[in-house]
């Protein structure tokens, strides 16, 4: 199945299906869209070891909040936006992942203030909503360009 079916099945309800790439599919104006799905579908992994105590990382609230570091946050405030900008797909890609940042940044606040419990709520909730949002809306944004 490729990024289209994959589209078309979310679209009718259908949250089981398995996001897969296609020959060719893998790129949008100069974004690797496989590359930058799996970066965000990490960002639960490294959050859940920050949580549990196994992360061998030193993350920073202040670097993860900011939705203009990552690849698809410079894509976004670049190429993308020249590419798609006016486009409504874009707009709501660029908004869930300002928010899927701001919610990550909280996350780790809320852990260093001690409430591990609200933040492993918000990570399994809200957080793992976004994250699928951001595939979601990223597909869509490849779809509106075919």
């Amino acid at each position: 199945m490729g990024l289209l079916d994959w589209l078309k099945l979310r679209n009718s309800g259908d949250t089981t299906a398995v996001l897969t790439f296609n020959k060719g599919e893998e790129e949008l104006a100069g974004l690797n869209l496989k590359q930058v799905i799996d970066a965000h579908m990490a960002w639960r992994v490294r959050l859940e070891a920050v949580l549990n105590g196994t992360s061998t990382e030193r993350l920073e609230v202040s670097q993860i909040a900011p939705d203009n570091l990552c690849i698809l946050g410079k894509w976004l405030y670049g190429p993308g936006k020249t590419s798609f900008g006016t486009t409504p797909q874009y707009e709501k890609l660029r908004t869930i992942h300002a928010t899927f940042h701001t919610t990550a940044a909280g996350i780790l606040a809320d852990y260093h203030r001690g409430d591990k419990v609200g933040a492993a709520r918000v990570l399994g909730g809200d957080f793992r909503k976004m994250s699928d949002r951001i595939q979601l809306e990223l597909v869509r944004l490849y779809a509106s360009k075919k």
